[in-house]
């Protein structure tokens, strides 16, 4: 069995953290001093508990102590509890806390007191957004150490029945491509049959991963999105260079 996580505070953010890692497999015990943000996680999580975090004889009665991984998603509206929080999790011997900062001074803060990582989702997805209005056809980015990425980019038309020897990527713009995702046949044709309730569910989401994207056989089609890893400087240039049309997103 994997090893079990904890989320504190059932926010919008802790909430998405607690489903999203329960949907993978994960066992999950959800926290919060809010007997109705609990409600709603109850039969979706692997335990849902209603207590005070900033109790420590609460944690330590619910045995949060015992938890390799402790979320402290403490939203906005309740920094004093936040900051408590993570230094009592510190205090009862957590091995690994993850928590939720809104500023810098916040993060700081997180830190001398214990946390191991801090997160700011807020900052994140206003950098993510200026990426996206700066680069449109980005879609999705991982930042690496050394400035290096791993990021989505829309095959262009250019690329269409093309092979990447053909197109010769990591020669021209010094990028690997490291797979491609591709929308599957049986939506391709429903959309081609001009089926507008087959769009809409595949714009929600599915695409096969191509991770043996064969470079001498395999030829682009519409759809396609290249999944690169390279330097942010080569990356950005050919998502520019690209000059793409503008797409409808999901």
């Amino acid at each position: 069995m994997r090893p079990t996580t904890a989320v504190i505070g059932l926010g919008i953010f802790g909430s998405e953290v607690a489903l999203s890692l329960s949907a993978r497999g994960i066992p999950v015990v959800v926290i919060d001093a809010d007997e109705d943000a609990v409600e709603p996680l109850k039969d979706r999580v692997a335990q849902a508990l209603v207590l005070d975090s900033t109790d420590e004889q609460a944690l330590l009665d619910a045995s949060v102590d015992r938890i390799p991984v402790v979320v402290n998603a403490i939203g906005t509206d309740h920094l004093q509890n936040s900051i408590l929080t993570t230094a009592l999790l510190s205090r009862i011997g957590v091995r690994h806390i993850i928590a939720r900062a809104t500023s810098p001074l916040h993060e700081r803060i997180l830190t001398q007191i214990g946390a191991h990582e801090v997160v700011n989702p807020e900052r994140d997805m206003g950098r993510r957004l200026a990426q996206h209005i700066a680069v449109p056809h980005l879609n999705e980015i991982l930042h690496l150490p050394d400035k290096v990425s791993i990021a989505e980019i829309d095959a262009p038309e250019s690329f269409l029945n093309h092979t990447l020897a053909e197109l010769a990527v990591r020669a021209t713009h010094s990028l690997n491509v490291i797979a491609v995702k591709r929308v599957p046949m049986a939506a391709r044709e429903r959309a081609a049959a001009d089926d507008e309730a087959a769009r809409d569910e595949d714009a929600a989401g599915d695409h096969l991963m191509v991770l043996n994207f064969s470079p001498t056989e395999d030829r682009f089609i519409p759809g396609d999105v290249l999944i690169v890893i390279g330097r942010d400087e080569d990356i950005n240039r050919f998502a520019q260079d690209l000059a793409l049309p503008s797409r409808p997103r999901p």
